[in-house]
Parts: C-alpha cells; sequence; structure tokens
C-alpha cells in the first residue's frame, strides 16, 4: 500500500537505550534515509564479467526543519553538533503506536547544523545525521509489536561474526 510522506514519523530518545523516552520530532518537514550498501568490485581472469559483493551499509539522515530554538529535539541537534553527542533516533513508516509500523532505530552525530533565512518564508535549519561510530548499539530495523506498545527488532545489523545483516 502507498503512503503519504507525512504519515511518517520521526522520534528522539530523551531517555537510555535500555529504557527510551520517545519523543515525537514536530518540527521534521523533509526527512531522507538513503539505506545503502557499497559496492565492491569481483574482477579476475575466471570471467570476463565484473561480478559485485555486497560492502558496508551506510544510513545517512538528512533533515530539514523549521528553525524552533526551545523545542526539545532542536536543542538537542544544536547541543549535538558541537559535542558530537550520541543522539539515538527511530524513523518510522507510521506513528510509534501504530502496530505494523517499522523503521531504523540508530545513533546518529549531526554533521551539519545549518540555518535558512529565506526573504518570504520562516527560518529552517538543514541537518545531517550520521551513524555515531562510539554508539554502543548496532543500528536496528523495529516493527511497532502488535499491541502498539513496543518496538521489536525484526532485522538486527551486524550481529553475526560474518557481518552480514539480517534482512527484515
Amino acid at each position: 500500500m502507498s503512503r503519504v510522506g507525512i504519515k511518517g514519523q520521526t522520534y528522539f530518545n530523551s531517555g537510555t537505550h535500555a529504557l527510551p523516552v520517545w519523543k515525537r520530532a514536530k518540527i521534521v518537514k523533509d526527512l531522507t534515509m538513503s539505506l545503502s550498501k557499497n559496492e565492491v568490485q569481483v574482477k579476475n581472469k575466471g570471467s570476463i564479467f565484473v561480478k559485485y559483493l555486497s560492502g558496508l551499509v551506510d544510513v545517512p539522515l538528512d533533515l530539514e526543519i523549521d528553525w524552533e530554538p526551545g523545542d526539545l529535539v532542536f536543542d538537542a541537534l544544536q547541543a549535538a553538533f558541537w559535542s558530537e553527542e550520541i543522539l539515538e533516533f527511530v524513523i518510522l513508516d507510521g506513528g510509534i503506536r501504530k502496530p505494523g509500523a517499522q523503521g531504523l532505530r540508530a545513533g546518529y552525530m549531526v554533521t551539519k547544523f545549518e540555518r535558512g533565512e529565506p526573504l518570504e518564508d520562516q527560518m529552517t535549519g538543514s541537518i545531517s545525521l550520521r551513524l555515531h561510530a562510539d554508539s554502543e548499539e548496532e543500528p536496528d530495523w523495529v516493527k511497532v509489536n502488535t499491541g502498539g506498545t513496543a518496538l521489536e527488532t525484526i532485522g538486527a545489523f551486524g550481529d553475526d561474526p560474518l557481518n552480514n545483516p539480517t534482512p527484515p
């Protein structure tokens, strides 16, 4: 079933990974999550074809936000830009209490915190988030359980010794 972008929801964890406190990031206007794998070329004399293996997974987030100092999520993003603090987000294709909604849960660092001041429109922020190397938790693909009360991991990345992601 097709979904409209406004149905997707972004949540910021103001608690801990084990005891999350999810705050909906209402200041987010547009979001792009580019889930991609690097390509590793395999060339040898046994074939005239260039073949490929899957490489590392990259999951950058790029956000356009309302410029709203004083908002919990805005202030956390701004502070994390300077401090390099790990911020945990879950990016879902529905609400956090909607059974079946799914998306990525991961710890990010803020690499860009840019302000736009269009002459005849509201101020906005252009934010780039990248997976934080010091995050103790690996990213997970999660789904809201049938009761709509918790996130269940349905695809863990990097949880096997060969570093092969488990597909959702």
